[in-house]
């Protein structure tokens, strides 16, 4: 194994986001912990619901509202593989590779998205929310 792979770059620039989503939400901010603990080294995990509902012991509902929450925000972004998720973190709130692949939008062989079930992705900003979350709560940082 190489050195230094097994870390998660956390950027000072946003950490007061973070802390507005650990008060708003323990779930949600652990929810997004556990998928930067466990995303590959381009920012995405491929799960169900399933996989959280069973860690965290809550519910289905309480799983979907706070995936909402880190959606709607700009934390993470969701892509659909068959009746799994794939979380993609924010590369501007963690990274977990060189800074130069930040711009690659690349999975692993084991990672299949279907493009009929996420015909949107490659057309939107996904992280728009993120900087109009920062706009709309008055988010400070340095």
């Amino acid at each position: 194994m190489e050195k230094n792979r097994n870390f998660v770059q956390m950027y000072r620039d946003h950490m007061p986001e973070l802390r507005w989503l650990m008060k708003k939400s323990g779930i949600a901010s652990g929810i997004l912990n556990f998928i930067m603990e466990h995303m590959d080294y381009h920012n995405a995990l491929c799960c169900s619901y399933s996989v959280f509902m069973d860690y965290f012991d809550i519910s289905k509902d309480t799983v979907r509202r706070a995936i909402k929450l880190l959606k709607d925000n700009g934390f993470i972004d969701v892509l659909k593989s068959g009746t799994s998720n794939v979380y993609i973190v924010n590369h501007e709130v963690a990274w977990t590779s060189y800074d130069e692949d930040k711009e690659m939008c690349k999975f692993k062989g084991n990672i299949i998205i279907s493009r009929k079930e996420n015909k949107d992705y490659f057309y939107r900003n996904q992280f728009d929310k993120f900087k109009e979350l920062r706009e709309r709560e008055n988010i400070k940082s340095k």
